[in-house]
């Protein structure tokens, strides 16, 4: 099986503030654990130019933006979202949530991110 998932962990200076590299450690290991490390793929990026809301990590194919992440919430991303396709609501970046309540990055592409 191939990749199905792509991690996109913003490495920007305001994330990199906010403690992404601890997010992104704490995210390898987590997804190891479940044995995930053929399917998922992490990707560290530039920054998304929303710094205040870092650490950011935005999940393909679904679009999930998540801010804000803590290395005590990944256990709960991977567990939920890339083991059984759960988003984790509670940290998603509240603009990107639809009026249907799916999560998805429409009102961000609206403004040109």
């Amino acid at each position: 099986m191939g990749i199905r998932s792509h991690v996109m962990v913003c490495a920007g200076t305001g994330c990199v503030a906010s403690g992404c590299h601890n997010v992104s450690t704490e995210l390898e290991d987590e997804i190891k654990a479940v044995g995930l490390e053929k399917e998922v793929k992490i990707v560290h990026t530039g920054c998304f130019g929303l710094c205040a809301l870092g650490p950011i990590l935005i999940i393909y194919p679904e679009g999930s933006f998540y801010a804000q992440v803590k290395a005590e919430d990944c256990k709960e991303i991977v567990d939920e979202h890339l083991l059984k396709g759960r988003i984790v609501k509670r940290l998603l970046f509240h603009e990107t949530i639809d009026d249907d309540d799916s999560a998805s990055l429409s009102s961000l592409n609206e403004t040109g991110f």
